[in-house]
């Protein structure tokens, strides 16, 4: 009787590529006994069971394929994403280095205005001939910066207020905002620390940022309820309450300058706007 165990088919072996095509021989053979009367039952169910069991094994490597291909998927899809996150970070890094650069030469270029302020109020010392500082304007009125006598004040808080009022001048900005923040961090008490506070809040307007400035001038009154810079920082909020057309709220607190501060510059103005707006 013919033998037809799957170790004597031709083709078949590990591969799936060679079990299908040990499978076909096993098909013909089968055939081909079967026509020729050679076949038994036995035979043709070991050469089904071959079938099944290639069929099987073929499935199982579809689906370990499958399984694989997901995986490599999935981890290319995370390194995608780490590739990209960290592309952003070194962005970010970059930007943040570059933006502390900025700020270092700015603050050598404030640093180098400040020595030279040193020098020039040393000279004045020698020579007698320190004017005083002004801190009472007009409101919106341009600060020129003077100098206050060596007996009334010491050189470092109005070194650094007078350098940061050089900068507002100037109208660089952004370094005027870190000096005169720097000099409320040192120097929060000093007698100069409210008209820091209302550069800091122009600033903001300047900036059009209006809803933040009028907290900034508010701070003033908060702070230094009896500061010379009172009466222009409540003018200011008024001021600013009629740009963001909240009437209501500029006639209160123009009023309150007009009441409380009567004979001021401030008062006057504020008398001003009230009428403009009815």
């Amino acid at each position: 009787m013919l033998n037809l165990a799957p170790s004597h088919i031709p083709g078949t072996g590990p591969f799936p590529g060679a079990r299908v095509r040990g499978t076909r021989w096993l098909v013909l053979g089968l055939v081909g006994l079967i026509l020729s009367g050679c076949a038994t039952k036995g035979d043709i169910r070991d050469v089904q069971d071959e079938i099944r069991a290639l069929a099987a094994q073929q499935r199982q490597a579809l689906e370990e394929l499958s399984g694989l291909n997901l995986a490599v998927q999935d981890t290319l899809g995370r390194q995608s994403d780490e590739i990209f996150e960290s592309r952003g970070d070194t962005n970010r890094r970059l930007q943040g280095i570059e933006e502390e650069l900025r700020t270092i030469q700015e603050l050598l270029r404030m640093n180098q205005q400040s020595l030279m302020t040193i020098r020039d109020l040393l000279e004045s010392q020698r020579s007698g001939a320190l004017p005083p500082m002004r801190t009472d304007t007009e409101p919106g009125q341009r600060v020129e910066v003077d100098f206050l006598p060596a007996q009334d004040r010491a050189g470092g808080p109005v070194d650094m207020y007078n350098a940061a009022v050089t900068q507002f001048n100037n109208r660089s900005m952004n370094t005027a905002r870190r000096a005169f923040q720097q000099f409320l961090r040192e120097y929060p008490d000093d007698e100069l620390a409210p008209d820091a506070h209302y550069f800091l809040a122009d600033i903001l307007v300047q900036e059009d940022r209006l809803q933040e400035a009028i907290q900034a001038f508010l701070r003033i009154p908060e702070l230094f309820p009896t500061a010379g810079r009172v009466p222009e920082a409540l003018y200011r909020v008024g001021a600013t309450y009629i740009e963001l057309d909240q009437l209501d709220d500029a006639r209160v607190y123009l009023e309150r300058v007009v009441n409380s501060y009567v004979g001021t510059d401030a008062a006057t103005a504020a008398q001003e706007r009230l009428g403009e707006i009815g």
